[in-house]
């Protein structure tokens, strides 16, 4: 076996991992970072909620927003903020709150359910003041 034929056999085998290592990399940098994403909007969760009411906030959907709010409810691991607003923490993280705070966070807003009357959030971070 000559030279040229036995680089050419290593090089066959190193390639498809050469091209899986690129292919993880590439995967990997089409993940948004939530957590440093500027909001698109920055509000109260009353106004939000009622561009939602309006039929206002189509162009919200898909858009990161921040929103300034009080806690009523806690159903491990979502927070339910003004009764009608379900947020759902980035990577289980879990908001240290009690009922009836007020927070401030930012989130992926994904849908309104108009039977139900509720905006849900996702990838939901707290807003260090």
């Amino acid at each position: 076996m000559t030279r040229a034929e036995m680089n050419w056999k290593i090089f066959r085998s190193v390639l498809p991992l050469i091209a899986l290592v690129a292919f993880v990399y590439y995967t990997q940098s089409l993940k948004p970072d939530y957590k440093t994403k500027e909001p698109y909007l920055i509000t109260d969760a009353t106004d939000l909620f009622w561009r939602f009411q309006m039929n206002e906030g189509k162009e919200l959907i898909n858009q990161m927003v921040q929103i300034e709010g009080q806690v009523t409810e806690l159903d491990s691991p979502l927070v339910i903020i003004n009764h009608r607003i379900i947020c759902s923490p980035y990577d289980e993280e879990i908001f240290i709150e009690n009922i009836g705070d007020s927070i401030v966070i930012k989130g992926l807003c994904i849908g309104y359910d108009d039977l139900l009357e509720e905006l849900r959030l996702d990838h939901v971070t707290k807003v260090l003041n």
